[in-house]
């Protein structure tokens, strides 16, 4: 299967192997998760800032080198990977944004099986986000997309909780 990324959100559940999978969870309980810094500019000060939590692994890790032979085997040409474990808890809004790399692949790991646990995609109409595309949360389910494509986690909403996710930030071979 050959896909293109452009402009476009896959979604794939079952990502990882259920042994993958548990040996994920076992190691994510036993890090330590780090408060993410955020530089905030002269303009953003007094602006809300997300706060979340991240462990960055290295490529010889076991689950990046489970990425990347997923991402392999659809065809994705994979130049450069930065992978992260994220621990991210209720916040007061939205924070759409888009990333600098080729693509995204996030992967739900722990939490709450929740619509708003998940993550928004937004178009941005004139200077306002207006959410376009909404998935929920559900453990081992990945979302592989486009980087230009804002996007913010949807943990401000009611029945929302803590989620660990795997963060993967791709850039992609010309």
């Amino acid at each position: 299967m050959n896909l293109k990324i452009n402009d476009r959100i896959i979604i794939i559940d079952n990502f990882f192997e259920q042994s993958i999978l548990d040996l994920i969870k076992k190691d994510i309980s036993n890090l330590n998760f780090t408060n993410r810094s955020v530089t905030v500019s002269e303009e953003e000060k007094g602006l809300y800032q997300k706060i979340y939590f991240d462990v960055k692994l290295h490529l010889k890790h076991f689950a990046v080198e489970e990425v990347i032979k997923k991402l392999n085997n659809l065809s994705f040409n994979i130049k450069n990977i930065k992978s992260y474990y994220f621990l991210s808890t209720k916040q007061k809004l939205a924070t759409p944004h888009s990333d600098e790399h080729n693509l995204n692949c996030l992967i739900y790991l722990k939490g709450n099986y929740f619509v708003n646990n998940g993550t928004g995609f937004y178009d941005l109409i004139g200077d306002e986000y207006q959410l376009n595309t909404h998935v929920g949360f559900k453990e081992n389910r990945a979302i592989i997309f486009d980087s230009k494509i804002f996007h913010s986690s949807l943990q401000f909403n009611e029945n929302c909780g803590t989620r660990y996710t795997m963060a993967n930030f791709i850039d992609l071979k010309e």
